[in-house]
């Protein structure tokens, strides 16, 4: 299967563990309320944050060495997995790097993309149900 099909394979399914995981807990309930239409359709995006392709990125970027300069980062971490970065930018890789650190000479990622690499296979959303005894300004 190639990586441009939506299917259970490609890496966007394999960067959302947790997609598929309550899909098959809402599939064990008893249904209630109304009958779904669409069926689930194949992730799209790709969770970069997610722990298994997280720790081929940080090696890779081990690998390009200093300064980091995304292209780099990005040829060596298709050199390893070609086929899970195949859909990786080097775009996407500036957006990660702190620019303000790296004007003073210090390479690291932005504090947003460390949170999301914290939050691991569960990158979030919002959550906009409330109980009925939860106060409406917070």
């Amino acid at each position: 299967m190639d990586e441009t099909s939506l299917g259970p394979g490609t890496t966007a399914e394999l960067s959302r563990p947790r997609r598929q995981y309550k899909e098959d807990r809402r599939a064990k309930r008893k249904s209630q309320g109304r009958k779904r239409d669409k069926q689930q359709q194949g992730a799209k995006r790709v969770n970069w944050q997610s722990p298994f392709l997280w720790s081929q990125i940080e090696a890779a970027v081990i690998r390009a060495g200093k300064p980091w300069k995304p292209r780099e980062i990005l040829r060596e971490a298709q050199k390893s997995d070609h086929a899970s970065f195949v859909r990786l930018t080097e775009q996407v890789i500036g957006r990660w790097i702190d620019d303000s650190a790296r004007s003073k000479g210090v390479y690291k990622w932005r504090d947003s993309v460390l949170a999301r690499v914290a939050a691991g296979n569960s990158p979030g959303g919002q959550w906009t149900r409330t109980g009925i005894l939860v106060h409406p300004y917070y």
